[in-house]
């Protein structure tokens, strides 16, 4: 069996794992746009293992986190460290009440402990209901991406832009290069799940690019805090002792109705963030809300693909199939096993 998978990301890497597991006699090549894989793998997920508490206000990620928690620990917890101290404050003027935060929570069943409000972390205490420590995990995106590379036993192409796929022959065209044919092609390009698809199977989405500021701060290293749920703020471990921080007002640094109109910035977006100054407006909104130093180490920049429909509350991972196609439209990380699954089910 030959495997074509379009995108060197966390998605793509950890596909081709699963497939070269399940089958023997297979031969995977994975086809990556830019000159170094995985360089985005994990930094739209703020490095966190999530188990539910982000999406309030969608049951369906919250399952998908939930059901893909266990999995991603067995498979991955040579890569994983415990967060233990995990806040998430609620605040008044958020999207979703105290109370409906909690009824959601219990109804998944999510267990959490709530702390007393005080002004040690957040400023202006009286304006949060709730503040809960929950059970989650940081991913160490960095020895990860290693990993995964090391282990790969296929053919890794990059500077390979991926232009046009022919699903019923399976083969992948980039510039004047035809690869293939596959008995399978995998999309997992994470910016373009539509490619190779017909009208009727497209996924109806939008884009951003988003930014992630990474730093040393005055936080211990196992500590984390995330404002919900509306244009707020969350502090969270990555590795070496960092911490990245995320701001729904500026994270999204740019958004996009078209895959043409992003891939026009694509290639120029860590300039784009050094001119509208998005890592100092990322910290000084962490700023507004809690007594947090920090240390600029990096910034990172990468695309994020979702869901036309979404509001800010939903992160789904959903696979389609036409021909030798599959098309994996790449949602929260812990669900990659609900796109991997549903992937095997379908080879032979």
């Amino acid at each position: 069996m030959r495997v074509g998978i379009i995108g060197g990301g966390f998605f793509g890497f950890h596909i081709a794992q699963q497939i070269e597991r399940r089958f023997g006699d297979v031969r995977v090549e994975i086809f990556e746009r830019e000159p170094t894989p995985l360089i985005g793998a994990g930094t739209t997920n703020q490095c966190r293992l999530h188990m539910g508490f982000h999406y309030p206000r969608s049951g369906y990620t919250i399952y998908q986190s939930i059901m893909g928690f266990d999995r991603f620990t067995a498979e991955y917890s040579e890569f994983l460290s415990d967060v233990d101290e995990n806040l998430y404050a609620v605040h008044h003027d958020g999207l979703v009440s105290v109370e409906e935060y909690l009824a959601v929570m219990s109804s998944f069943h999510l267990k959490y402990e709530v702390l007393p409000i005080t002004g040690e972390l957040l400023r202006r205490p009286d304006d949060y209901g709730l503040l809960i420590k929950v059970l989650e995990k940081s991913i160490d995106v960095k020895a990860l991406r290693e990993r995964l590379v090391r282990r790969f036993d296929g053919v890794l192409h990059v500077d390979t832009p991926v232009d046009e796929v022919d699903a019923a022959a399976g083969t992948i065209r980039s510039g004047t290069r035809e690869f293939g044919p596959f008995d399978y092609v995998i999309n997992a390009s994470y910016t373009d799940p539509n490619m190779g698809l017909p009208d009727d199977k497209h996924f109806r989405i939008k884009w951003e690019l988003a930014a992630l500021v990474l730093a040393k701060t005055s936080l211990h290293s196992s500590m984390a805090v995330t404002i919900m749920d509306g244009d707020y703020v969350s502090v969270y471990p990555a590795y070496d002792g960092l911490h990245t921080l995320s701001s729904v007002a500026y994270t999204p640094m740019r958004r996009y109705d078209t895959h043409a109109e992003l891939m026009a910035d694509y290639p120029h977006r860590h300039e784009i963030a050094e001119r509208e100054h998005v890592a100092a407006k990322i910290a000084q909104d962490v700023g507004e809300y809690l007594h947090v130093e920090h240390d600029q180490k990096e910034l990172w920049v990468t695309a994020k693909t979702k869901l036309a429909t979404d509001m800010g509350d939903s992160r789904v991972t959903e696979v389609r199939h036409h021909d030798r196609l599959f098309s994996v439209l790449c949602g929260k990380i812990d669900a990659v096993f609900e796109a991997s699954d549903a992937i095997l089910r379908e080879m032979r």
